[in-house]
């Protein structure tokens, strides 16, 4: 059987001055837009009702009369208090509603599973900022190796487990648990979450992440209390029932400073499944078309994106899982911001025109690389656009520039963006994490 323990002992041990500064700075805007995505999430009607309930049932509190424990921030506006355990779940499950949280490849969402639950103990502990960093760091890495070791089966879906193991180290270290038993208890009790949720546009599916970032600190607690957790749990669950081992030595490697998960991740500038950005981006690239003129779209990708080709039931989520959609929204509006992902009917009718089919040569490419070429036919002749990775992915960095105005965006209000911004970015000098959120609206 295979063991998590070295994996966490390994990743617990990292120590911030031997990570590179790109690697630092990479971190700060993980976390920074982690915490963006998050706040436009949290005023999606779903969140916004969700957290009502929970202020007339005294589970949430305003800030200025912060209920007993209620230590963390909630990303709502205005800004509310809650436990941690439920902060982090509020704010992971809001991270995923507009499908524009971070990730990696082959397949996975660290960030929004453990920023969540590591911000909201940071402030509970009044953590200096680079005893977050180093957290999420920590966090960051053992989550990415597990998604390298694993594959899962058809119809599981990344979220709301490995992801939990991940957040339970970083945790861990924050509140001084032994984060192996932290991490192995966290592993014990996976959800098991599927893609048919995704396809249904069924928003309960954005709970995933929130589940698992709760989880993350319960498992710190029950370690706390003498709780033990399974040290072969994680293997039976996604090495027999929900995947395969294809990796196992991703667990025994010693750390490298110059190569850590964190920094081969992509942030996303599409609100849709990552699997779909490279074909959007290539529609974005060919001249808008009236959608009665378009005859037929033709998408060559990698095999992976198969997951997502299919017809979207008729609202917002569905949409965001599929690639027909996706390509169609592109082509047809020519932007693919979160309001472009209001479903619409005269783009669900241009989504059944696409077809979608895995190129060779492509295949190759992937993890590496996910390339897509998208063919647009009409009465006038064909046109056609190929993306190799999407903008974001850390072939195709961002500006700085960039990436201050995907967070202000999100964020909304431009003083408290501001202030939040260079707070982040001085986040190594900050001396308690429970003044991150102070002055905003």
């Amino acid at each position: 059987m295979i063991s998590i323990d070295t994996a966490v002992r390994v990743a617990s041990e990292l120590d911030l001055v031997h990570v590179p500064e790109q690697t630092l700075r990479r971190a700060r805007l993980v976390i920074a837009d982690t915490v963006a995505v998050a706040t436009a999430g949290a005023r999606t009607a779903e969140i916004a009702a969700l957290v009502a309930l929970d202020e007339r049932d005294a589970l949430v509190t305003p800030a200025d009369r912060a209920g007993p424990g209620h230590t963390a921030t909630v990303l709502t506006t205005p800004r509310l208090r809650a436990h941690p355990a439920y902060a982090a779940f509020l704010n992971a499950t809001a991270g995923t509603s507009l499908e524009l949280d971070e990730g990696m490849r082959p397949t996975g969402h660290p960030g929004m599973h453990v920023i969540p639950a590591a911000l909201a103990v940071a402030e509970r502990v009044h953590a200096p900022g680079a005893d977050l960093v180093r957290a999420v760091l920590a966090g960051y890495e053992v989550s990415s190796r597990l998604f390298r070791t694993f594959r899962l089966r058809q119809g599981v879906h990344p979220h709301g487990h490995i992801g939990a193991v991940g957040a339970a180290v970083a945790v861990a270290l924050l509140d001084g648990t032994d984060p192996v038993t932290a991490a192995t208890i966290a592993a014990t009790s996976p959800l098991l979450s599927v893609w048919q949720a995704c396809y249904d546009g069924a928003t309960a599916r954005n709970a995933y992440t929130g589940y698992a970032a709760q989880s993350g600190i319960r498992a710190s607690a029950l370690a706390r209390a003498e709780f033990t957790g399974s040290a072969d749990a994680l293997e039976v669950a996604f090495g027999q029932i929900a995947g395969e081992i294809v990796d196992g030595s991703a667990l025994t490697e010693p750390l490298r400073y110059d190569d850590l998960g964190i920094s081969r991740n992509y942030f996303k500038v599409h609100s849709a499944c990552a699997l779909s950005h490279s074909a959007v981006e290539a529609a974005l690239a060919i001249t808008p078309v009236r959608p009665e003129k378009i005859r037929q779209v033709r998408v060559d990708t990698v095999a992976v994106n198969l997951k997502i080709d299919r017809q979207p039931a008729a609202n917002d989520l569905s949409g965001r899982f599929s690639l027909p959609y996706a390509v169609a929204t592109a082509l047809v509006l020519g932007r693919s911001d979160v309001a472009a992902f209001r479903f619409r009917p005269e783009v669900a009718a241009v989504a059944e025109k696409v077809r979608v089919s895995v190129l060779p040569e492509f295949e190759a490419q992937w993890p590496e690389s996910a390339p897509a070429r998208v063919t647009v036919v009409t009465d006038d002749g064909s046109t056609a656009a190929t993306v190799q990775n999407p903008r974001g992915h850390h072939t195709r960095p961002l500006t700085e520039a960039e990436h201050q105005e995907k967070f202000a965006t999100l964020v909304g209000d431009r003083r408290t963006a501001t202030a939040w911004w260079e707070r982040f970015d001085g986040l190594l000098e900050v001396t308690d994490c429970a003044d991150l959120f102070e002055g905003g609206k």
